[in-house]
């Protein structure tokens, strides 16, 4: 296989026919339809199906693609890092964070970078989990920032542990459960979730296994931070959070605790990407950033009870 033939490859998937994809890579028609011929005959397996609605993959495609977008993204990778040893500070950093990731230490490290480093474009993306593993694995993303319970159990890509810090479930100001001191006791309840709740990555479902609880059946699953806090300051569904925003201004007003009986499992905030040594030298500059500001934990964060990783606390050279 060629670097041409898998950027016709992707060309052509993300432009939807071969015509528009000559375009978009200042090629004409005949070459890319040679590349993609050319890689067929090599596989001995059809990348498209091409129909009225278009050029499809096929299921060979698909499988593919992913390692092709791997490889693209591994080559502008090494640009940027060159680029930087001749000390041309610039390049792409894109980063998946969970909700609970985007606050707290992750702001404190951006700012320092976006400050130190303004000439690299740094895009930061607020995804599920899984939405995250998936760009790890297409190489779309850098590294994510993830918050779940437990350690993970997949060991396709590195992980390392930023900080924990404790779970505590939100309720409205005048909420008529706000009194309830039993995780029982709050199963017929309406509540609110980031996952469905049979998601190995759910919080809430990860906590009511962790208590052998059966998990509530009114359930509503939120993806967005904005709607998932107005809801739950609004309405009477139950939220879990980290405590992290019952220290700080904006929530302070429109959330109360619920204090359980039960002990809470602590909330783990993680760092995760495909390999921590094959990061671009921006990328690592930004994780080693985001592991300096979890390890100070100033005010508002040991308030809430946050507690810095193994690797965070350890002191790095700065690559």
């Amino acid at each position: 296989m060629k670097l041409h033939q898998l950027r016709s490859l992707i060309a052509v998937a993300e432009n939807g026919s071969i015509h528009e994809a000559s375009r978009a890579l200042h090629v004409t028609q005949p070459a890319v339809s040679k590349a993609l011929a050319d890689l067929e005959a090599e596989l001995g397996a059809p990348m498209f199906v091409r129909s009225a609605k278009g050029t499809q993959l096929t299921p060979y495609g698909q499988s593919l693609i992913r390692h092709a977008r791997a490889i693209e993204q591994e080559l502008r990778h090494a640009h940027e890092d060159i680029s930087t040893l001749l000390g041309i500070a610039r390049g792409t950093v894109t980063v998946g964070v969970t909700p609970v990731t985007s606050a707290g230490p992750f702001a404190e490290a951006l700012r320092e970078f976006s400050r130190v480093y303004p000439q690299v474009t740094v895009n930061v993306f607020e995804l599920r989990p899984p939405q995250i593993q998936e760009g790890l694995a297409d190489g779309s993303i850098d590294f994510g920032l993830v918050s779940r319970i437990g350690q993970p159990t997949d060991t396709r890509f590195h992980w390392e542990t930023l900080y924990t810090i404790a779970t505590t479930l939100g309720v409205r100001t005048g909420h008529p459960l706000r009194g309830t001191h039993s995780l029982q006791g709050l199963t017929q309840a309406a509540w609110l979730s980031w996952d469905a709740l049979d998601d190995s990555t759910s919080l809430i479902g990860t906590l009511f296994s962790s208590q052998d609880v059966a998990p509530p059946k009114n359930v509503l699953r939120c993806t967005s931070t904005s709607l998932y806090l107005e809801m739950a300051s609004t309405t009477d569904r139950i939220s879990l959070w980290s405590e992290l925003p019952f220290h700080m201004a904006p929530y302070k007003g429109l959330l109360r605790r619920i204090g359980l009986t039960e002990p809470l499992p602590d909330m783990t905030i993680g760092l995760i990407c495909r390999d921590i040594e094959l990061s671009t030298t921006v990328a690592a500059t930004l994780i080693e950033m985001i592991r300096t500001a979890c390890t100070k934990f100033a005010g508002v964060y040991q308030r809430a009870g946050a507690t810095p990783g193994r690797r965070a606390q350890e002191p790095k050279e700065r690559p």
